[in-house]
């Protein structure tokens, strides 16, 4: 069995066991791969951009599907694609 360290998570603070060779590779500062992700969009916040751009193209993919909903009737829907 591989050897075992106690960490504390960079972003929760959380105490969790790590491989003493991912300790030792550098790795192993994060209890989950969730923790990593918020911390890097905390630091970088690369995804809020992204996030922005997905919802206005949203909103303008959801407004112009129901103009052309409104314009085929209530089934119009189905022979569209």
């Amino acid at each position: 069995m591989a050897s075992m360290t106690e960490r504390k998570c960079k972003y929760c603070l959380k105490v969790f066991l790590a491989r003493t060779a991912d300790v030792n590779r550098g790795w192993a500062k994060f209890c989950s791969k969730s923790c990593k992700a918020k911390e890097q969009e905390k630091r970088t916040g690369q995804n809020a951009a992204y996030k922005n751009m997905c919802k206005e193209l949203d909103d303008e993919r959801i407004y112009h599907e129901a103009c052309a909903a409104n314009e085929m009737g209530w089934d119009g829907h189905k022979d569209a694609y």
